[in-house]
């Protein structure tokens, strides 16, 4: 057994292989300590908002870290319930909680199907729900929306960002209903899509599971959904679906929500229209939601550096709700820019703010041709500094 302290949990687990898969009974993947840090501040505005004890559910808890950072790190009122279908996970994750020292009355520990904990009857529903699955979470969105109390917030992970992001389009369509665009801005494609899948299951039973926080992470995507009742609220989210018409010759990008309005070819540069989607094409990020777990995050020294680094930059980006991003690499690639102007600048001159989905990405209001106009005078400014410098190419 070896000792691992993560956030002000610290536990122990029997020693691993350093790949994780799927077929392994019980694991503590270190890469997911971004996850595990926001799934902690999602429970935080869940508890600040909410009256009286919670309810939460971690369907898949391993080790029990999560579940054991969930009470440790919040001032917790209510009952974590934490499941593994493992029966080694379920003796580990009984060890952690035991030698965390946490109290009985804060925690109840199961061993059964996530579907099946999800939804047997508990006589109530849970507020908080942090779903953390190997693969895709399509088979638990609907017992976990039917489990949510109104109002109660819903965190989803899903690793399978290959054919979110279009590696496997035909996987895509068949588990996503989706087809996805392999483009410099994939993993918001893949997020998209991701949502519009969740929208649609619990839409079946006439809730509602409106997105308010999403982010992009080395192997996975994370969206966090508020659930409400009603066929308006369900209609409204409905609504939100649409096309992305993305054109790989000058990386134009056009978002419709009627089939019939979409186009054959590109008005920049006449080249064909590839079309990806059905996705969910509105907001990404609740003000509300982000800016509490932003403001609690600083208060908060155990968190990862990298969470705050991720948070800082959506807290700016979440600013400007646009569909896609331009990554200036390959604005430069394309314009024929010789040398890449910092990230830094490039926001200035774009008229935008950085993105977490990409280290030198940024979001900007700019209509595309005008992204393409200004890139290329910044072509011909930097083009003359360099012959200027005795730099160029004939220097």
């Amino acid at each position: 057994m070896k000792e691992i302290r993560e956030g002000l949990a610290l536990i122990r687990i029997p020693e691993e292989r350093e790949i994780v898969s799927s077929d392994m009974p019980v694991f503590y993947n270190p890469r997911m300590r971004v996850n595990r840090d926001l799934a902690v501040l999602g429970l935080s505005y869940v508890l600040a908002v909410s009256e009286g004890p919670v309810m939460v559910a971690d369907p898949m808890s391993a080790s029990g870290v999560r579940a054991i950072r969930f009470i440790k790190e919040n001032d917790f009122d209510g009952k974590v319930f934490a499941n593994d279908i493992s029966e080694k996970a379920v003796s580990i994750m009984k060890e952690n909680f035991t030698f965390n020292s946490v109290s009985e009355d804060l925690f109840e520990i199961s061993q059964e199907e996530a579907n099946r904990f999800l939804t047997r009857s508990r006589g109530f529903g849970f507020d908080y729900i942090d779903l953390d699955p190997f693969g895709t979470p399509v088979p638990f969105v609907e017992s976990c929306a039917l489990s949510l109390k109104k109002g109660g917030i819903l965190g989803l992970t899903a690793t399978d960002t290959a054919p979110l992001s279009g590696t496997y389009p035909g996987t895509c369509r068949r588990r996503y209903g989706s087809k996805p665009l392999r483009n410099e801005f994939k993993h918001e494609v893949g997020i998209r899509i991701l949502i519009k899948k969740v929208i649609e299951l619990s839409a079946q039973h006439d809730i509602a599971l409106e997105p308010i926080f999403s982010y992009s992470h080395l192997h996975y995507f994370k969206v966090f959904f508020r659930k409400e009742r009603g066929v308006r609220k369900v209609d409204g989210l409905l609504d939100q679906m649409g096309y992305l018409l993305y054109c790989f010759s000058c990386g134009n990008r056009i978002t419709v929500k009627d089939l019939f309005r979409i186009r054959e070819n590109c008005e920049v540069c006449g080249g064909k229209f590839s079309v990806g989607g059905p996705m969910w094409v509105g907001r990404l990020w609740d003000r509300e939601f982000t800016d509490f777990i932003i403001k609690v995050s600083s208060e908060r020294p155990w968190l990862s550096k990298e969470t705050l680094k991720i948070l800082e930059l959506i807290g700016g980006e979440s600013e400007l709700q646009v569909v896609g991003f331009y990554m200036i690499s390959k604005l430069c690639e394309r314009v024929g820019i010789p040398q890449q102007p910092p990230i830094r600048d490039a926001v200035k001159y774009f008229n935008g703010v950085r993105t977490h989905f990409a280290g030198d990405g940024l979001r900007t209001a700019l209509p595309h041709f005008e992204v393409l106009k200004r890139a290329e005078k910044l072509r011909d400014i930097i083009g003359r500094r360099r012959e200027a410098d005795g730099t160029g190419e004939d220097a």
